[in-house]
């Protein structure tokens, strides 16, 4: 599995992806055969720690639709306290600086949230949002992983015995790959992942799936819908 650590790399990208240390790298998601879009950025510390030190108290975690106003006012009621004021506002102004990017990006009013606490994989098999286009942020813990458009077959060749000749994996969509070449976001990198409901595109939704977490390890994702 190949992570993206190129947070040094000025631009990373292949046929169908994006991904660069450069925010401005989520606007090429609006290009007709990109499917994802990767800004890598460096981990927050005090917003870690906040996670670590409240993961057992988020509960079912965070969900709501919300307008930037009213996420400002209620961010801070719904996450609860840590053992520093400083860790849990670190922790609301990342949340308000993505929603206040994905506005800006996509001209709209509201986000749907939804800050999940996790200690197994939410979505483990491949698969496609019935979205156009989802933010994705994991804040402990490994990333999201997806599969790039150019490395899955439909038909790979088979032999007299019908068995795969290639080595290759199939998932629930039909699609075959190589286990080689799935990517990993890592964390804190941001991710906007087409969906098939994005207009005109919908051959371009990003394959993806939820990362496996250790036994006895947590893992804290946020996602972000524009509304």
């Amino acid at each position: 599995m190949q992570a993206l650590q190129d947070q040094n790399n000025v631009f990373e990208h292949s046929k169908s992806w994006r991904s660069s240390a450069d925010a401005m790298v989520l606007g090429d998601i609006f290009e007709e055969d990109i499917s994802v879009a990767v800004w890598t950025r460096p981990e927050a510390p005090l917003v870690s720690q906040y996670y670590v030190d409240v993961f057992k108290s988020l509960g079912m975690g965070l969900r709501g639709v919300f307008s930037l106003a009213t996420l400002k006012e209620e961010i801070p009621k719904q996450l609860p306290d840590g053992k520093s004021s400083a860790e849990k506002q670190a922790a609301i102004d990342d949340i308000y600086l993505l929603s206040d990017m994905l506005t800006t990006l996509f001209d709209c009013e509201s986000v749907g949230v939804r800050l999940v606490p996790l200690s197994s994989a939410m979505c483990p098999s491949f698969h496609v949002d019935n979205i156009p286009v989802r933010l994705v942020n994991t804040y402990l813990g490994e990333g999201t992983e997806w599969l790039p458009k150019e490395s899955v077959v439909t038909s790979p060749l088979i032999d007299l015995n019908g068995a795969n000749t290639q080595g290759l994996t199939k998932n629930r969509l039909g699609q075959c790959y190589q286990e080689s070449s799935v990517r990993q976001m890592n964390a804190f990198d941001v991710g906007l992942l087409k969906g098939k409901s994005w207009q005109g595109h919908e051959e371009f939704a990003a394959v993806h799936r939820s990362c496996k977490v250790i036994p006895g390890t947590h893992r804290v994702l946020l996602t972000l819908d524009p509304m």
